[in-house]
């Protein structure tokens, strides 16, 4: 490939180029295998048992046999091969089970001059003794001055775990373990979980766990392994229906924006999800050109998925193995490594740098303030192609990150272009996160094209359609109103028609948000506002175009919904609860603490007495956001729960994914809804049900929609919260 190939360029006909790679990466495309080239990390499976029963392994089946001695495992590592180790990991089956385990530590320290690190991954059964024998290994590396971590196999909370890997308590003393280890004798310690069918829902409790016990743990998919005799496991490994899958993207994507920090890792779960949408693996294997794997007899396999094993290092020169068995190596790369969604990690790839390099770009072109530079950019941008007698509408807002009520929204929208344009309309959706907007379209049973506002589809869309519309939600301050801002913008340039179409003004405490807002507004050849709150402040804005009350877009989507919906009533209370944020409040942020606190523990006062009140049966908790951007109500739950309800046996948390379909039957079979999130407010009266409308937004659009519904009855305000329900 030529020096030129390796770099990549984006090429506008505005003045200079546009060009990004080259002042970001001096890019040259990695070599792929390196036949002289020698390992630098060792994959050690020292033991072919174990003592638990894990779902996605079959080692636990495997009879007992003997395994390479200490002295052993020092004549194979003196082999050429071998002499460049920096790093060996430990694993097994179940390591600790090996009493000579502390001389293997010895015996690899003695023959591995260059080693940096040694590690141990161990399913911390027997508690006592996996500390006791990692406490003489940790002695060990420290008088010989070498690094030492260990990681402790946790599959979920509680029984949860202890259920994947077959051994009762094995949770408890997995903890134990893990407190032992990282607290009293300071060793770097984390966890590892992973998912398969088993689990698949439980990964945030144990994510949420983690993060209230100041645990740091990796997380990854199960996958058939050659070295774990699993591949009669598919029933629970890489078997997930379409609900688990996007539940596991939406989880993914909650660990690299809350909680993992290391970019590697960060990719690795990028690389998950893209294999987990039907892509390819995006992370290259360390296993490549520098790692190898070392079997409990003498083994060698060139890495632990998808290798043959490829001879006996007791018998045979490991690094002769090795290099006359490169065809093995080759054919693993040609067949499997696309598709491998085991958690190897390894440098930035070539198609990696591409995306970050790409996403780079599109963030300096895509924002509030690159108003001139996205005008001339569009300029040379083609016109997406469609027929004459086509109406292409391209709806943009929040999509991507959106709520129940956004997708109520969004088929409300959708059905009145329907109903104007019939099957002459084409619609284009423009969405923050695709995939997110993509399930959306799946389960409201839209047939439109998903682009990425991320991206300079933002422009050419806006460009090429003939109605560009902001579809409901809050024009509020948010860094993403640069979508309907420069769409909006580069539509007015090309004669298209601006659309504000059931959208909120407000909050705005920001200056530039506030401008921003009043911006889009002024570009609207249309200005259809849900609440006449709204209508009021925009009318201070001094516009010649009349704003008229739409009414939010959902209601009517709700109605048709409801109407399909038939359910008995149940003796429940539901709860649509959401954490309340600083955006809501005026004061300080102390003060706003304290007053969340208070409000919490008023808001679960209120739902005990009402559940008295009614003799209900059962208290759920349901949710109308899924994503941690915006939120995650189903974490709220959890917490909120934990605080407030432990140990209350008719509380039910709703784990799975939350739809409009869900949402109108949970509240159409409650005695009671308990409503927080504003459309669930907005379904909650729709539907016709006993409610209470929790006014977080102390005045706003809660407010404003109750009393443009006459139903201010409905509403409790926090005040009111904070005094009549903590007396």
């Amino acid at each position: 490939m030529s020096s030129n190939n390796n770099l990549i360029a984006i090429k506008t006909k505005v003045g200079s180029a546009f060009r990004y790679g080259k002042q970001f990466y001096n890019l040259k495309y990695e070599s792929t295998l390196d036949f002289n080239a020698k390992p630098k990390v060792l994959n050690l499976n020292i033991i072919d048992s174990c003592n638990s029963k894990c779902t996605m392994c079959n080692i636990w089946k495997q009879e007992e046999a003997l395994e390479i001695s200490p002295d052993e495992l020092k004549t194979i590592l003196t082999n050429p091969l071998f002499s460049e180790l920096t790093h060996i990991g430990v694993t097994g089956g179940e390591p600790t089970l090996r009493e000579d385990l502390p001389e293997i530590y010895s015996a690899i320290i003695d023959v591995t001059p260059n080693i940096i690190g040694l590690s141990i991954i161990t399913n911390a059964i027997k508690s006592e003794q996996v500390i006791g024998t990692i406490s003489k290994i940790k002695a060990i590396c420290d008088q010989r001055n070498v690094g030492f971590s260990a990681m402790i196999s946790i599959d979920g909370v509680g029984k949860v775990h202890d259920s994947v890997r077959g051994i009762k308590g094995n949770f408890e003393t997995a903890i134990s373990v893990f407190k032992t280890l990282q607290n009293k004798l300071n060793i770097p310690t984390s966890f590892g979980c992973t998912i398969s069918k088993i689990n698949a829902w439980d990964a945030d409790d144990l994510l949420y766990y983690a993060k209230n016990n100041n645990m740091y743990g990796r997380f990854r998919v199960a996958e058939t392994i050659n070295r774990l005799y699993n591949h009669n496991r598919g029933k629970v490994i890489r078997n997930f229906d379409e609900d688990e899958t996007y539940n596991l993207l939406l989880f993914f994507e909650k660990l690299k924006l809350t909680y993992e920090r290391n970019k590697t890792y960060q990719r690795t779960y990028s690389s998950i999800q893209n294999i987990l949408k039907g892509g390819e693996r995006l992370i290259g294997c360390p296993y490549h050109n520098n790692g190898i794997v070392l079997g409990s007899k003498g083994q060698i396999s060139y890495c632990a998925p998808k290798s043959k094993e490829i001879g006996n290092a007791l018998n045979t020169s490991a690094l002769d193995l090795y290099k006359n068995n490169f065809k093995e190596k080759e054919r693993i790369l040609k067949e499997d490594c696309k598709n491998c969604i085991h958690d190897y990690h390894a440098p930035i790839t070539f198609e990696e740098s591409k995306i970050e390099l790409k996403a780079k770009f599109n963030a300096k072109l895509l924002n509030i303030d690159s108003e001139k530079r996205a005008l001339k950019v569009v300029n040379v941008l083609k016109v997406v192609p469609k027929k004459k007698e086509v109406y292409r509408l391209f709806i943009v807002g929040w999509y991507g990150t959106e709520t129940v009520g956004d997708k109520a929204i969004l088929g409300g929208i959708i059905d009145f272009y329907k109903n104007k344009y019939g099957e002459s309309l084409e619609l284009v959706l423009g969405s923050l996160y695709p995939f997110i907007t993509e399930r959306t379209c799946k389960e409201l049973k839209i047939e439109a094209k998903v682009v990425s506002t991320k991206t300079i589809e933002l422009l050419r869309y806006a460009k090429s359609s003939d109605e560009i519309v902001m579809g409901g939600g809050p024009l509020m301050d948010l860094s993403d109103l640069y979508v309907p801002y420069l769409g909006f913008k580069v539509s007015k340039k090309y004669g298209n028609k601006t659309t504000v179409f059931g959208c909120g003004i407000g909050p705005l405490k920001s200056k530039k948000y506030t401008k921003t807002v009043k911006s889009i507004l002024e570009l609207a050849d249309e200005v259809k506002l849900r609440d006449k709150t709204s209508i009021a402040l925009y009318n201070t804005y001094g516009y010649k175009t009349k704003a008229k009350f739409s009414g939010d877009p959902a209601k009517g989507f709700i109605e048709n919904i409801s109407k399909q919906t038939k359910v008995e009533k149940e003796d429940i209370l539901s709860c649509y609860l959401r954490e309340w944020t600083f955006e809501y409040f005026s004061g300080t942020r102390d003060a706003f603490e304290l007053q969340k606190k208070i409000l919490e523990q008023g808001i679960a006062n209120m739902i005990k007495g009402k559940a008295e009140a009614l003799n209900v049966d059962r208290i759920e908790f349901h949710h109308m956001h899924n994503f941690v951007i915006g939120n995650d109500d189903r974490d709220f739950s959890r917490y909120f729960v934990g605080q407030y309800f432990k140990d209350d046996s008719r509380v039910f948390i709703n784990k799975k994914l939350s739809t409009v379909d869900s949402i109108v039957k949970t509240m159409k079979q409650s005695k009671l809804n308990i409503c927080m999130r504003f459309h669930s407010v907005l379904f909650a009266h729709t539907l016709k049900t006993d409610f209470i409308a929790i006014d977080y937004t102390l005045g706003g659009k809660i407010h404003a929609f109750l009393e443009d519904s006459n139903t201010l009855d409905k509403k409790i305000s926090v005040d009111s919260l904070i005094t009549q329900y903590n007396s």
